[in-house]
């Protein structure tokens, strides 16, 4: 009878998972599986598993009980086959089966987490076009493609079936949906991204000559009612008059102000130094091409901004980590606290984890917010036009700019009323 077990190569750390088959004497193997643990540390060395301790070991542990299942059925095929035994098992042999299993083969790639794999590996060099120009994926988004294949995998496994590039239509990614919503706990804007991707994926099969069902077609992406959660520039000017508690707080508190008044993204924030400060007609401007866009911007420099700048040499003030994660991660719990010492504590409606509701300000505040802060205070301020406030946040397009915009705030519509007043005036 064939015994099954797993084990990690290294006693911590990530480690490639391999396999022992034993079937009798002379027939012990032992390989990899393909798959990998995260931290050996989570290996239980009593199930020969690994814990559920997060969803990536639920999803291992899951994976790893299909492959004993596939091999186990694979070997009873021997079993009843008149023309094949047990000794005609090699290592070989368990290698094919683990790479059938694994959907690796050229002929799998009709298999939807095989062509989803391939086509993540394609992202490292491929390019596609927009608005006239060529641009390379960047790092997070090929990020959000493997976590988009997880999720695959994670659907795949609870259907209990492989599914095929055909396989894909409307239907399936309603199914899709439930699992995302039920089973991952994801966010009505985080789901609709990953059926566009999913969409993405077919689309992508189809003109490379693969078959695929046209009702893929009927698939939407969609997202969440926008809640705009901003600081106002009275909130702002009260974060600037609060003296925080110790050198970090002060540190966050900077940044907060640098990040209202310059409009960039956390992945431009913490780009800034000071050789991009250029000083025009004695006005300082700050030149960036942004990360994400490859957008160029000419950001004029806030008067607070400067106050910060003059305090550090003419430079941006030091960051938490040399880590760009751990720098935006940090940022976005201080920034948190910033506001709690600032009293910014009103209780407003926004989204906090995915759930709609009335909360304290200061747990709605993120990095995001920053940038939003700076589209929503100058969007219809006296003096400023739509077309300005774009070309300092760099957006493309006022359908995207619109999204950084509080609809709650009807500054346009108070200044139309104005000039209604102004008109009536006149004619009088």
């Amino acid at each position: 009878m064939a015994t099954i077990t797993f084990y990690p190569s290294k006693p911590t750390g990530e480690s490639t998972i391999y396999i022992r088959l034993s079937l009798k004497r002379g027939k012990d193997f032992r390989l990899s599986t393909g798959f990998s643990i995260k931290n050996a540390g989570d290996w239980n060395p009593i199930t020969k598993l690994p814990k559920k301790n997060n969803e990536y070991n639920k999803l291992l542990h899951s994976k790893l009980y299909e492959l004993e299942s596939f091999i186990t059925s694979e070997i009873d095929k021997l079993l009843f086959d008149n023309t094949k035994s047990i000794d005609d098992v090699s290592s070989k042999w368990v290698k094919n089966i683990i790479s059938q299993f694994n959907n690796e083969a050229i002929e799998d790639d009709d298999f939807l987490i095989v062509y989803a794999n391939k086509f993540l590996r394609n992202l490292q060099t491929k390019t596609y076009f927009k608005n006239g120009q060529n641009f390379i994926y960047k790092e997070n988004t090929i990020e959000k493609y493997k976590y988009f294949v997880e999720d695959l995998v994670a659907f795949e496994i609870k259907l209990g079936k492989k599914i095929k590039v055909i396989d894909v239509d409307d239907s399936l990614g309603n199914a899709f949906i439930v699992f995302l919503k039920s089973e991952k706990k994801q966010s009505q804007n985080t789901v609709g991204r990953t059926i566009k991707r999913l969409k993405t994926l077919v689309s992508d099969a189809e003109m490379n000559g693969k078959r695929v069902n046209v009702r893929y077609r009927l698939m939407k992406g969609f997202e969440d009612e926008t809640i705009v959660t901003y600081l106002s520039l009275d909130e702002i000017k009260k974060v600037i008059k609060t003296p925080m508690p110790n050198p970090r707080l002060e540190l966050a508190k900077e940044w907060m102000i640098i990040g209202c008044f310059t409009a960039q993204r956390i992945s431009d924030l913490f780009r800034l130094d000071s050789s991009m400060i250029v000083y025009e007609k004695n006005t300082p401007y700050i030149y960036l091409k942004q990360y994400k866009t490859d957008k160029k911007v000419k950001v004029p420099v806030h008067y607070k901004v400067e106050e910060i700048l003059k305090k550090y040499d003419l430079n941006f003030p030091p960051r938490f980590s040399n880590n760009e994660r751990s720098n935006a991660a940090m940022l976005s719990d201080l920034i948190k606290e910033v506001c709690i010492v600032s009293e910014i504590n009103e209780t407003v409606r926004g989204r906090l984890n995915g759930i709609i509701g009335h909360y304290p300000k200061y747990q709605l505040i993120s990095n995001h917010t920053l940038r939003r802060s700076f589209a929503s205070n100058f969007y219809g301020m006296e003096g400023w036009n739509t077309p300005m406030v774009m070309e300092i946040t760099g957006h493309s397009t006022e359908k995207n700019f619109y999204k950084y915009v509080d609809k709650d705030n009807f500054t346009l519509s108070e200044k139309a009323a104005l000039n209604f007043a102004k008109m009536k005036h006149e004619e009088m």
